[in-house]
């Protein structure tokens, strides 16, 4: 084998292996952002307000001073 053939022979083994190098970082990308709106989608889907029963007339802040009874 020549030097020219062993040039021509490394670029296309390099060529080839850049290629699969961008390949896997597309794919890896796409997987990510797929991940990334899974997550955002269960966080949102978690955050939702469940209806709530109707409380007592008395609301409390923490202490006896911070209580207000509702008048009507």
């Amino acid at each position: 084998m020549s030097r020219k053939t062993n040039i021509t022979m490394t670029k296309i083994v390099l060529s080839i292996s850049f290629i699969i190098l961008l390949g896997r970082l597309v794919y890896s990308g796409i997987g990510a952002y797929s991940h990334h709106q899974n997550q955002k989608q269960q966080q949102t889907d978690g955050q939702t307000v469940a209806p709530q029963e109707p409380t007592s007339d008395k609301t409390c802040t923490g202490t006896l001073k911070t209580c207000r009874y509702h008048k009507d």
